[in-house]
């Protein structure tokens, strides 16, 4: 039995977004990955999207100042989620819309002003043979912690544990520069010089916020083409989000789970974002970026 995703295909059309389940559509994250440096070039005037209207920037505008000020007083935060995925092979069911080809469960955890722990598991993936899905064996979901000095990033396909540690200009902004700013609260300014926004909220929801971003630069539209977002209207705290991949096709569906959330409770701060243990067969491996030297602002627009 499979539950079904936030953003359901009546809605999704609606809003001009698709958030998955048994049929469903919603927007990554980035997919989770460790935090990168953000470009600073300007993208060129020419691959702007159409303006927003005066009345649509005003409330935008509004809604990211609120966001702000309500990120800013969430001291720690933790909360389970579900995960879809879906891709060209994903299976369709009987009415011929399409399935997540991958179901999974997962954890995220963040302390202000840059700790942040993410993990998918128990993933369960569709078995074109068997017709059914079946457990995922082994541990090979995302999973990253950050203390605010490195990111630690379990690739399992490659059997690493790498540790990449943070210049000292990184520190303290890592989580919110990364590429989960949606969940780790970064600010309103920086969102709007980083992302083309809009609000989509379908007209007849009135407890949810719906909010759609384009990336501005290559180092995000690497990682995906569209992100998709919904916020509990009475909380301003991140419901469900839905990231396209390069292409515009593929995408990830997260759903998080209000009744999880602990804000304002603490975390065990050490327990939660310590440096992990090598698993066996694995190979520790550091990258240090204060080693490597700046890419050139050449190009770093989205093209």
């Amino acid at each position: 039995m499979h539950r079904r995703p936030m953003f359901a295909p009546a809605v999704a059309a609606a809003c001009l977004v698709v958030f998955g389940g048994t049929s469903a559509s919603a927007q990554q994250p980035p997919a989770a990955q460790a935090p990168q440096r953000v470009a600073t070039a300007t993208a060129p005037q020419a691959q702007l999207p159409p303006a927003l209207s005066p009345e649509q920037q005003a409330a935008l505008d509004q809604l990211l100042a609120a966001w702000e000020t309500r990120n800013a007083a969430v001291r720690s935060w933790s909360c389970t989620f579900h995960k879809w995925e879906y891709n060209a092979w994903s299976p369709a069911d009987a009415k011929g819309e399409r399935l997540a080809f991958a179901e999974s469960n997962g954890e995220l955890k963040y302390a202000s002003p840059d700790k942040g722990l993410f993990r998918v598991k128990d993933t369960k993936q569709w078995n074109p043979e068997t017709r059914r899905y079946e457990t995922r064996g082994g541990d090979t979901g995302e999973h990253w912690v950050c203390n605010g000095e490195s990111i630690y990033e379990f690739r399992h396909s490659e059997r690493q544990l790498r540790e990449t540690k943070l210049p000292p200009e990184m520190r303290g902004k890592a989580i919110s520069d990364g590429p989960l700013p949606f969940v780790f609260g970064a600010k309103a300014d920086t969102l709007k010089k980083r992302y083309w926004m809009k609000l989509v909220t379908p007209p007849d929801v009135r407890d949810q916020i719906w909010l759609e971003a384009l990336p501005r630069y290559q180092v995000d539209a690497a990682n995906f083409s569209k992100v998709e977002l919904i916020l509990q209207a009475r909380d301003l705290m991140p419901f469900a989000i839905q990231i396209y991949k390069p292409g515009g096709q593929d995408r990830d569906v997260y759903q998080f789970d209000p009744r999880t959330n602990l804000i304002d409770k603490g975390l065990d701060m050490i327990r939660d974002f310590a440096k992990p243990m090598t698993p066996f067969g694995y190979k520790y491996v550091l990258e240090d970026l204060q080693a490597t030297p700046p890419a050139p602002p050449a190009g770093s627009a989205v093209r």
